[in-house]
């Protein structure tokens, strides 16, 4: 079956700008690791010089992990400091999809502990396993003025990334996210989204 011309062009665009984004860095850190020896390296890390915070849930913030590949497109899910959850379901699918949800106080506290418990802005500034080609790859932005926190994360998922992902995950759930009604998005809006998230980890 041929695909349709616009599940190309997404497909074309979504390249072109994680490429744009992340191939450099990719082939500067695997050719560290070959340096290194791969047989001894499961994955890379690129430190981040940007100092460590501590979210404050009483001032304005931003967290927005997306979850999918550099090819395929991120699943995103994104909250700030009104407990406003914003979903944009892309990887895979020939519509992008929208859906909203709103967090209580007690949930969004616990969003916030799940940032700090995990210590998520001490993290490096990507990790990757130079192993691996293509694959999954995942982006976190967390901000809150002053601060603001990138992580590139290539086929290598530390322990607190890992633990922050499934603790977001069983929140949502609790909240009623498997309870949304999804409403498709407009393809434009959805590969700015998309391009915004990415450029995160210039």
């Amino acid at each position: 079956m041929t695909p349709s011309p616009i599940i190309f062009e997404r497909t074309l665009l979504l390249t072109k700008t994680f490429s744009f984004h992340v191939t450099m860095r990719i082939l500067l850190l695997v050719f560290v690791a070959l340096l290194v020896g791969c047989d001894h390296v499961t994955h890379v890390v690129e430190p981040d010089t940007r100092p460590a915070f501590v979210l404050d849930p009483t001032k304005p913030f931003v967290i927005e992990l997306g979850r999918g590949s550099g090819l395929n497109g991120l699943d995103i899910v994104k909250v700030d400091e009104t407990g406003t959850v914003l979903f944009t379901r892309f990887e895979g699918r020939p519509k992008p999809e929208t859906a909203s949800l709103q967090l209580s106080n007690a949930e969004l506290a616990s969003l916030v502990g799940l940032v700090n418990t995990n210590q998520l802005t001490s993290m490096g500034r990507t990790y990757t396993d130079p192993a691996i080609a293509d694959g999954t790859q995942w982006v976190l932005w967390i901000e809150q003025p002053p601060s603001q926190k990138s992580i590139y994360f290539n086929n290598a998922f530390p322990s607190p990334i890992v633990e922050f992902s499934e603790g977001l995950n069983t929140l949502l759930h609790d909240a009623g996210a498997p309870d949304v009604t999804w409403q498709v998005l407009p393809e434009d809006e959805a590969l700015k989204q998309q391009h915004e998230l990415w450029a995160r980890i210039e």
